[in-house]
């Protein structure tokens, strides 16, 4: 009774504290909840598919616990890929879409760049998920077939280049069955228009039909 109550007192002090919504529950997800009822359902139809998951722009790793989470229920014994710069978008990127896509430059500043690959590691250490590698790099630079096949892949790199960049190889190191699903396919939403474009260009490329699930998710299936 005695540990209960200590436990309550402790709980009621952190509920006083400024710092509550350290202690607290908030949603953590960058997604909606249909949105991630969705990326559950596709990574599960690919529980049978040979090949790696890779999460390409994983941010502060919620998506990430949540994936590993249900791979492990699944029993989805698969080796899992976490990429990231992990300091933001790059002076590469930005300047490309202000020059070639007519984006303000001060759209994306600040953006995502909050963030270490140590804090990311630390996540996934508290959370006790061990099969995840994070990799701190920029996909531009990167070469996707080092770690290839994969049989699902989340891509949320928001941008026109690295997302045209990296499509191409990714669809090439799938394995048959295997899905790519690209954040951020929104036409409307100006400040990550870019993704959209180039998820279209590329579905358009091979011949496959754009399709677009939640309103920004797009879906590319392997042939």
């Amino acid at each position: 009774m005695f540990v209960i109550q200590m436990k309550k007192l402790l709980k009621e002090l952190q509920f006083h504290s400024p710092f509550r919504h350290n202690f607290f529950p908030k949603y953590g997800y960058n997604f909606t909840v249909p949105q991630l009822c969705f990326l559950c359902e596709s990574l599960t139809e690919t529980r049978e598919i040979p090949g790696s998951v890779v999460e390409i722009g994983c941010h502060n790793g919620a998506t990430t616990v949540l994936f590993n989470r249900l791979m492990d229920d699944l029993g989805m014994h698969k080796d899992y890929y976490a990429i990231d710069t992990f300091s933001g978008f790059t002076r590469e990127d930005v300047d490309f879409e202000v020059k070639h896509r007519g984006k303000r430059g001060d759209l994306f500043a600040g953006a995502f760049e909050v963030n270490s690959k140590r804090w990311f590691d630390g996540t996934m250490e508290q959370n006790h998920i061990t099969r995840v590698q994070s990799i701190q790099a920029d996909i531009n630079h990167f070469d996707m077939s080092t770690h290839a096949p994969y049989s699902f892949v989340l891509l949320d790199v928001d941008l026109y280049k690295p997302t045209k960049k990296v499509l191409a190889e990714l669809y090439a190191a799938m394995s048959p069955g295997g899905i790519i699903i690209v954040d951020d396919c929104d036409e409307a939403d100006m400040r990550w228009d870019g993704a959209d474009q180039a998820y279209k260009e590329f579905a358009a490329e091979i011949g496959q039909p754009i399709r677009i699930v939640q309103q920004c998710l797009g879906v590319l299936n392997k042939q």
